[in-house]
């Protein structure tokens, strides 16, 4: 595409974009000042990047040193990128003179910097090069990196494109990280159809702009957790879909898909989209099941299928000594073919525990019918999914017990929240705060509970069935004085978003288990509730009901006369029926 069009537009990113000649170029330099460097075949890269114009260019330039990428969210607490940059050995990481100060140790590249004064050649890549690392939960305490190989991801692109019939007139936004396993396709696959690529730039997940963003951009394609779309077609309901005309797919992954807050948007006679449920572990390069869904299908099944294999991946149900289990009968998960990647970075024991025989196992527990599709039935494990978040529950525990007044930790996980089960003398704050120096947000538990004793197995073990299933009757750790009507409206909105009664106005919003995509609904309702042209970086600033209503007091309210026109902007934006944006 570079050589047939290069003044073709590739990536937009706000008010950037690059041509495929430039984005070319630039990759180029990158490629050459890695290779200047020493850096090529058997080399991993970190990317420190947001969503940002220099992404894509760093990350094709790493590839054509012959080096693997790994990303690297530059969100994350100081200590869990220590580990990661350690865990990977990643000696140099691309980023910003403004974020180099969070990957310390490697050795920053700046993708501005000046073209290399060198023509030095590109090395040829293999089909069993390591491509990316991605980096997940794990049950040691340590994230791991799960490394994909080229031949795996050529042969999920190969699918992904034809499969979709992706093209020239297609266009992809991408609003999920970048170090999300489900975004790595996304990068790639406009780019190899003559296609553009959109990145959402800003860092907060702002409904209305997302709708914007797809309606002035015409999107054609957008991926993310079901989590994440779900607001989006709330949200564009009160104008009968309209800002989601364009799409011919949404690809959700990462968890269930509820059908009943998809219905009315695949059943609106305007709608020309399918929803593709893909399911598949980050080891195993991202997808190696899909179904599609649309207006015709959507009661075939009672639940949602995984669905069936893309080509070259083999998926089996085996039992506990790795024997296949006939249809119908529920077992392990595991997968075999294209999709298998390399393993752990530098972990061996990991990667032998996981991988077998040319088998990964997931830990997923399903089924496949007669009729060659698969049900998800459950984990074996302590793995959860949590908001579309992959999480070992035992990462949590670990650096719960690392507290000096914890005496033992149990984490749970019930209706996409995480409670922990705490023996010990520290409080709720001191753990909070304990935790978020160590993990990222996603992982910090939104309920703390400390009963007097844990409940056992008859074998002695800790007994998380019970714990689980235990009545939370515990109060919060503290109330504040009587609130004001503005500060109830808000506690009221919290409860409904978040589904438990909150009443505490001192609250931490994130503490009480909401989202960023929580906290985007709770956006848009608030300006409808208050008539106001509020920036929802006002929400992320003050994140307790006693703020937000202190600051929302302290505007002038627009005059309805001079509203009416926002008013109505609000309402086509669709934020008049929200509801709780969290999977079912």
């Amino acid at each position: 595409h570079v050589a047939a069009d290069p003044s073709r537009t590739a990536v937009i990113s706000g008010e950037h974009s690059l041509t495929y000649g430039e984005l070319a170029l630039h990759s180029s330099h990158i490629a050459r000042t890695l290779i200047s460097r020493g850096i090529g075949p058997g080399h991993h890269v970190g990317v420190g990047l947001h969503r940002s114009p220099d992404l894509i260019p760093s990350i094709i330039g790493i590839l054509k040193s012959g080096a693997a990428y790994v990303p690297l969210d530059p969100a994350y607490p100081a200590e869990r990128i220590s580990r990661m940059l350690a865990s990977a050995e990643l000696s140099t990481v691309i980023t910003t003179p403004e974020l180099s100060p969070r990957f310390p140790g490697a050795s920053p590249l700046f993708p501005q910097t000046s073209p290399p004064q060198n023509d030095l050649p590109f090395p040829p890549r293999q089909p069993d090069s390591r491509l990316y690392a991605i980096f997940t939960s794990g049950s040691t305490g340590d994230p791991k990196a799960a490394s994909v190989f080229d031949s795996g991801f050529a042969n999920l692109l190969d699918w992904y494109i034809r499969e979709l019939s992706l093209g020239p007139d297609d266009r992809t936004l991408v609003i999920s990280s970048p170090s999300f396993d489900l975004t790595q396709k996304n990068f790639f696959a406009p780019l190899l159809t003559g296609g553009t690529l959109v990145l959402d730039d800003c860092h907060t997940y702002d409904i209305p702009r997302i709708l914007r963003l797809i309606e002035s951009h015409r999107i054609t394609l957008v991926n993310c957790t079901p989590s994440a779309f779900y607001p989006l077609v709330d949200a564009a309901s009160s104008d009968a879909f309209r800002p989601l005309s364009t799409l011919r797919f949404a690809v959700l992954g990462g968890e269930t898909i509820s059908v009943p807050r998809l219905r009315a948007w695949l059943d609106h006679p305007d709608c020309r989209a399918e929803v593709v449920n893909s399911y598949g572990p980050t080891e195993c390069t991202d997808i190696c099941l899909f179904h599609r869904m649309h207006r015709g299908n959507l009661d075939s099944f009672p639940f949602v299928p995984l669905g069936r294999e893309i080509p070259n991946v083999q998926v089996t149900i085996r039992d506990e000594e790795l024997a296949p289990l006939p249809d119908g009968d529920t077992g392990e998960l595991c997968i075999a073919g294209a999709g298998v990647g390399g393993g752990y970075l530098n972990d061996p024991a990991r990667t032998a525990d996981r991988f077998v025989g040319g088998i990964y196992r997931t830990g997923d527990l399903a089924k496949r019918l007669p009729c060659g599709t698969f049900e998800f039935r459950g984990r074996a494990d302590h793995q959860v999914k949590v908001n579309g978040y992959r999480i070992e529950l035992g990462e949590i525990e670990i650096a719960l017990d690392s507290h000096p007044a914890v005496t033992e930790a149990v984490v749970t996980a019930r209706a996409d929240k995480l409670t922990a089960h705490i023996r010990g003398t520290a409080s709720a704050s001191d753990l909070r705060a304990h935790l978020a120096d160590r993990l990222p947000a996603y992982m910090i538990p939104s309920v703390f509970l400390f009963p007097a004793t844990f409940p056992l197995t008859p074998n002695g073990k800790v007994d998380r069935k019970a714990i689980a299933s235990a009545s939370s009757s515990g109060s919060p750790d503290h109330f504040g004085p009587t609130h004001s009507p503005l500060e109830t409206r808000i506690l009221t909105l919290w409860s409904e978003l978040l589904g438990q009664s909150v009443t505490d106005p001192t609250a931490n919003f994130f503490d009480l288990g909401g989202t960023s995509i929580h906290l985007a609904v709770a956006h848009v309702r608030l300006r409808e509730m208050t008539a106001r042209d509020l920036p929802i970086t006002d929400l992320f600033a003050r994140t307790t009901a006693r703020a937000l209503a202190a600051h929302l007091s302290s505007q002038t309210a627009t005059p309805a006369a001079n509203s009416a026109r926002s008013r109505a902007q609000l309402a086509r934006a669709g934020i008049s029926r929200f509801k709780r944006p969290s999977t079912p």
